[in-house]
């Protein structure tokens, strides 16, 4: 326990000092620098700033699926999932055992409530790849939509157990544990969450609600 402590604080200081870093000086470096400075952007819940660059790095030609499947989830978050679904068909074109893709599609179908086609989208990613932190936290997700608390909590917990420093998985957590009445619980994953993504809009619901419990 002490090393995945150890090993969360650590990567977590990078993320946040890199993302001040980030916010002062102009985007720069190759484009695959560019593109994990996205997705640090993002996966703090900055997808504005997140966007920005995956829109330079789609104007500038990069080929890329990760920059395909970001693209595509900051599309889902900015509710405009019919494009969000043309790069996640991208990803597929080029890689059909890609777990991405299918992630990619679950995304658009939890936005348009088809809950029975992430479902199936979702199980063919983790067969694809049982070890996708990403598969395990979307189903987490439709789970809690599909009102299976315990459920969604074991795949959310086994996401962080793939990805320690995954900021939603343990916003979605302290939900959970907070409909399940585990107060404990839940401030310690709100409180993780804060300390990943400071920024994100979620970030003052979350402290009102630690502020009721403090």
């Amino acid at each position: 326990m002490k090393k995945f402590r150890f090993n969360y604080f650590r990567a977590a200081g990078v993320i946040i000092i890199f993302l001040a870093l980030t916010q002062i000086l102009p985007a720069q470096g190759t484009q695959q620098e560019r593109l994990q400075t996205g997705i640090a952007f993002f996966e703090g819940g900055q997808t504005a700033q997140a966007k920005a660059i995956f829109d330079q790095l789609i104007a500038e030609g990069m080929v890329n699926n990760d920059l395909y499947y970001y693209q595509g989830s900051a599309l889902i978050k900015q509710n405009n999932p019919e494009a969000a679904l043309t790069y996640f068909n991208k990803i597929l074109q080029s890689d059909p055992n890609s777990p991405y893709g299918y992630i990619g599609k679950a995304q658009y179908d939890l936005k348009k409530a088809n809950y029975s086609a992430a479902e199936t989208d979702l199980n063919t990613a983790l067969q694809k790849n049982p070890n996708c932190a990403e598969g395990y936290f979307y189903r987490g997700l439709l789970r809690g939509y599909q009102k299976k608390l315990d459920l969604a909590i074991a795949d959310l917990e086994k996401c962080l157990q793939l990805k320690g420093n995954h900021a939603y998985a343990h916003y979605q957590l302290g939900l959970a544990y907070n409909q399940k009445g585990r107060k404990d619980l839940m401030i310690v994953h709100f409180q993780k969450f804060l300390y990943l993504a400071p920024q994100a809009p979620e970030a003052p619901q979350v402290k009102s609600l630690l502020s009721r419990v403090g």
